[in-house]
């Protein structure tokens, strides 16, 4: 799942830009089916590791950004990732270093689509 971290973000933006919203669906749901391959926990490997702390700052951003630029909910129909977004939020290391939302739409909208 770490090699695949930068075609997952890629495809992202890529939609963030104006590009496929296809393959950016298909990307968040290849981290669901990743999320359901171990039952121990609702994490990556079942346990908090290097794969969840490699995600987490594209999700956190790209989470917002699809919402407000989209109009599109990557939890829907993945109750994996709603889970591990829910479980992620309660790690206190994770917690200390989000970005704030408004601040994050503002500065994507200003430098990335120049709005």
């Amino acid at each position: 799942m770490l090699t695949y971290s930068g075609t997952f973000g890629g495809a992202v933006f890529s939609c963030l830009k104006g590009g496929s919203e296809t393959e950016m669906k298909a990307a968040f749901d290849k981290l669901e089916e990743a999320l359901s391959k171990f039952d121990d926990g609702p994490f990556f490997l079942g346990q908090f590791s290097a794969v969840d702390i490699a995600y987490a700052p594209f999700i956190e951003r790209f989470q917002p950004l699809l919402l407000e630029l989209k109009n599109y909910d990557i939890t829907t129909e993945r109750p994996k990732l709603t889970t591990w977004l829910e479980e992620l939020n309660k790690v206190d290391a994770y917690k200390q270093s989000k970005y704030d939302i408004n601040e994050l739409l503002s500065s994507f909208k200003r430098r990335a689509l120049g709005l």
